[in-house]
């Protein structure tokens, strides 16, 4: 059934499913990535899987070993801390970009943010996601950088939602955010989006804590 769809479909298929297996941590940091086993785990020939394991090397996701084996890597506690940090910078760019927000999106972010206040686990994380979308627009290169961002840290954010707090104080800080915004008011906006960022950068920091110093 395989070989009726384009080598680079197939290439394209792999990647999202092994990128998805290595932010979820179904493959841990450290894990050999052998070429055979990949190709049999989901089910096509090698090509695409080299394809796909190039696509993560660029993404250092995964590295190069000796005798062309790859293994997972996963980012440093600085380079975790990094990425929020430049993903607060992106978000405060798409806020001074973005300029007035009509109705209509203050509408859609409103629906967003009410279904947020019901939804939890990865329905929460996805719906936050396209809340984001919206906000920075979902067709710029500054949004689409945003989602990748958020991908990479994707394991903290969802630790971070798995308790009802954690979805409540985000759901509050989007309400600011959309008063700010419906007002007109970017300076507010942008800094009511700072504060929300780092809710999330404070919660990341005290999981790694937590992770490093386990209670005895």
């Amino acid at each position: 059934m395989s070989s009726l769809i384009p080598r680079a479909s197939l290439a394209d298929v792999v990647y999202d499913r092994l990128r998805e297996d290595i932010i979820r941590d179904v493959l841990p940091d450290g894990s050999a990535l052998s070429q055979v086993y990949l190709a049999e785990r989901y089910g096509v020939s090698r090509i695409p899987v080299r394809e796909a394991l190039r696509r993560l090397q660029a993404e250092s996701l995964v590295k190069a070993t000796p005798y062309h084996q790859f293994v997972v890597v996963r980012p440093s506690e600085a380079q975790i801390l990094e990425l929020v940090d430049i993903r607060m910078a992106l978000e405060d760019l798409a806020l001074e970009k973005r300029g007035v927000v009509p109705a209509a999106t203050i509408a859609e972010l409103t629906a967003l943010n009410t279904k947020m206040k019901r939804a939890h686990g990865e329905e929460f994380l996805a719906l936050d996601r396209l809340f984001h979308q919206v906000i920075a627009g979902t067709e710029t290169m500054v949004a689409a950088m945003i989602a990748d961002l958020r991908t990479r840290i994707h394991m903290y954010l969802a630790n971070m939602v798995t308790e009802a707090p954690g979805r409540g104080t985000a759901a509050e800080e989007h309400e600011r955010l959309i008063s700010a915004l419906a007002a007109g008011d970017t300076d507010v906006a942008r800094v009511v989006m700072r504060e929300h960022v780092m809710t999330s950068r404070n919660f990341i920091v005290r999981r790694l804590e937590s992770a490093a110093h386990p209670p005895s």
